[in-house]
């Protein structure tokens, strides 16, 4: 077990909020599949998806800040980070691999806020499951609309991707190319995103099989016209209260799919932020985890009602 901590404020300073929580890594097996997590807080749980080639640490602003009001629990997706491949890459088979993460940590009802891929995935956990999820967080999420940066469909439609994923490994610093101009494109402010985010994704990059899963799974969702699978008809028929959190200025997803996807709930409530990209979370964690908190204070415990909200600026 491996414990993260900040350095808190000092005994004589009044602080409005309390300290951040530990963070803990864990490891468990899931249907043979051996798959590590990071966990933090105690209270009503919450699950946290990470986006396309990413890793359970990019949440790390998000399991601080929550902690102290909900048990928060960040996995790496299958054939990410650290947790080993399944054979399906498609939104379907990784929330199944999803659910039974969550029934092998004994839990049946749980909230769940996607990031990019990972919203999308939390979207079919609810339509496999839609008594398990009291709340639903898309935060800058793939499937709500076709339009995606041209880059995505290079990569997944083209040999390109192929040559990078066998490129980067074995170039000098290749991971750390990648990721700063990922961090580049996903953000609107770099200078926000942390060092610890930076390096656990370099981290992540390097691991065996990362790059390849990543590749596999733009093929799935992303063809030469756009993301290939969209979910606004699948969003119609969800009961889930559901919130929308989008930066602006996403330059990976545009922030119009983030008002298609409103309109298409029928319990949604829309967030968006300015001067944020595709890594709004990492950008304005405050801002985020301001909004996420009194959202699933008030339908945590309801699966069926929610706030019939607007936009927020």
């Amino acid at each position: 077990m491996t414990a993260y901590r900040e350095r808190g404020t000092s005994m004589h300073q009044p602080t409005i909020t309390p300290p951040p929580r530990a963070v803990e890594e864990h490891w468990i097996t899931v249907g043979g599949t051996s798959t590590r997590y990071l966990e933090s807080g105690k209270g009503s749980p919450v699950l946290l998806l990470h986006g396309e080639g990413g890793v359970a640490d990019e949440w790390h602003p998000l399991l601080e800040r929550l902690a102290t009001s909900h048990r928060v629990i960040a996995v790496d997706l299958p054939g990410y980070g650290y947790t080993e491949p399944i054979p399906d890459v498609d939104n379907a088979a990784v929330a199944a691999f999803s659910w039974d993460f969550v029934h092998a940590l004994g839990l049946r009802r749980i909230a769940v806020i996607g990031h990019s891929l990972g919203g999308a995935v939390a979207v079919h956990m609810v339509r496999q499951r839609p008594d398990g999820v009291p709340s639903l967080v898309l935060v800058s999420s793939a499937g709500m609309g076709r339009a995606i940066n041209p880059g995505m469909v290079v990569l997944a439609a083209t040999p390109l991707g192929d040559l990078t994923t066998w490129l980067i490994p074995r170039l000098p610093f290749g991971p750390e190319v990648l990721v700063t101009s990922m961090t580049v494109l996903g953000s609107r402010r770099a200078w926000r995103v942390s060092r610890r985010w930076w390096a656990s994704q370099v981290k992540a990059v390097s691991t065996p099989g990362a790059l390849a899963t990543t590749l596999r799974s733009q093929r799935v969702a992303v063809g030469p016209l756009g993301q290939r699978h969209l979910l606004l008809g699948q969003l119609r028929e969800l009961s889930t209260p559901t919130l929308v959190i989008w930066g602006v200025d996403d330059l990976m997803v545009p922030a119009w799919q983030a008002v298609a996807a409103r309109r298409s709930l029928r319990h949604g409530q829309l967030k968006l932020v300015p001067f944020a990209g595709h890594l709004v979370v990492m950008e304005a964690a405050d801002e985020v985890a301001g909004t996420i908190r009194p959202f699933l204070t008030r339908t945590g415990g309801n699966a069926s009602v929610g706030p019939e909200g607007g936009v927020e600026r």
